[in-house]
């Protein structure tokens, strides 16, 4: 289902099961949607707007204290009542630069931190607010514009940059856990599942690491998208949906193994390759996907049970067997060649006695013939000599 807006959205957030949406736009208006509802203009049923004098960066929902939260470009972070859309407090200038990035926390977080905003400077902060005052933590280290916040089952926040790294914050002790070596190109989105954690690249690349273990690359895998992975989803355990900036298609990518499976469909026309995905969210019970194109100002709904009902459930096993290569070792190379040559020495020697026994009869055979000769010869000599001593004894 695809639903146009009046106005180019910039960011989106669903709820647990997909049926409310709220959505950030560029003129600053914040707007909830009823998304099993449709208007005749076909359109998601508004439940409530609210306008803020600067554009949305980021919104997020926290439904267990009925909260949205939202940061603007003037840094602002708002906080409004999820039902009514009520704005119950707002703090001025959050953070030294522009914010963007915005994640709510789990309960597991030392000191209630309820929130964790990012900036572009590299600026990560975490937030109570029913403390006062509100700000539990501040960091400062990755060097450039943070472009993702997510956590992960471990409860560490996980922060993208542009400056090719990923920064882990240990929540439980709110305080700083590693940052990862240097990528090969800008690190978007990211991604936690309960074995592993995909991060997206602008070269194309998902990058893998191990749960808990950011310091070193585990993994990388070739996308198909050329202009970048901007967002990645789990659609069910083993599956991913990715998308790009500079393609208007959700790809389906296996994980362990690692096996691209096409394309899950397109957002709007497919023969329109302008515009890109800037924007994808999944629902908590993974029923439904949202995908933005700000440029088109279009919002797309995926159901995906009949999606993936036709992805197949790939394991290990079921992977593609790969062509068993010859080694090109020093020592393997010799082994392998010492029994090519032991096989051919054997069979030569095989051949060889064989043709050395058949050559010994038939010198044999000569001989026996030469012998058989001589011994007529030698028959035929007595025979005269005996013949002419009896002509002598004769003549006498």
């Amino acid at each position: 289902m695809l639903v146009k807006l009046d106005v180019p959205p910039l960011c989106l957030k669903s709820n647990s099961d997909g049926t409310r949406l709220v959505v950030g736009c560029v003129d600053g208006t914040i707007r909830f949607y009823d998304t099993t509802a449709v208007t005749e203009e076909e359109e998601f049923e508004e439940i409530w707007k609210f306008q803020t004098k600067s554009s949305i960066r980021g919104v997020d929902i926290d439904e267990s204290k009925g909260r949205v939260y939202a940061i603007t470009k003037n840094r602002a972070l708002c906080v409004f009542d999820l039902e009514t859309g009520r704005r119950t407090r707002c703090l001025l200038k959050c953070h030294k630069s522009i914010p963007s990035a915005i994640c709510t926390l789990p309960p597991t977080a030392l000191k209630s931190q309820q929130l964790a905003t990012a900036d572009e400077s590299g600026e990560v902060k975490t937030w109570n607010f029913d403390a006062e005052p509100p700000m539990v933590r501040e960091w400062k280290e990755l060097e450039e514009e943070i472009n993702d916040l997510k956590v992960d089952v471990k409860s560490n926040l996980l922060a993208t940059s542009s400056d090719g790294t990923m920064a882990a914050f240990d929540l439980r002790k709110a305080k700083f856990k590693v940052r990862s070596e240097l990528m090969h190109s800008e690190l978007f989105a990211v991604c936690g599942t309960t074995r592993s954690v995909y991060v997206g690249g602008e070269d194309g690349y998902v990058e893998v690491f191990n749960l808990n273990e950011y310091g070193n690359l585990l993994e990388r895998i070739e996308s198909g998208f050329e202009m970048g992975v901007n967002g990645i989803v789990e659609l069910r355990s083993g599956l991913l949906g990715i998308t790009s900036g500079g393609s208007n298609k959700m790809r389906l990518l296996n994980v362990m193994p690692s096996k691209r499976l096409g394309v899950a469909g397109c957002h709007g026309d497919e023969k329109d390759m302008d515009d890109g995905i800037d924007a994808i969210t999944i629902s908590s019970d993974k029923s439904t996907v949202f995908t933005m194109i700000s440029m088109s100002q279009t919002i797309k709904k995926w159901d995906m049970q009949p999606i993936l009902e036709g992805i197949p459930i790939l394991r290990a096993q079921d992977a593609k067997s790969k062509k068993k290569r010859k080694v090109e070792g020093f020592f393997d190379g010799m082994v392998e060649k010492g029994d090519e040559d032991s096989d051919e020495d054997s069979d030569d020697d095989e051949d060889g006695g064989s043709r050395k026994k058949k050559r010994r009869k038939m010198d044999s055979d000569e001989e026996d013939e030469a012998d058989d000769e001589a011994e007529e010869e030698l028959s035929d000599e007595e025979v005269d000599g005996e013949d002419e001593e009896e002509e002598e004894e004769d003549s006498d």
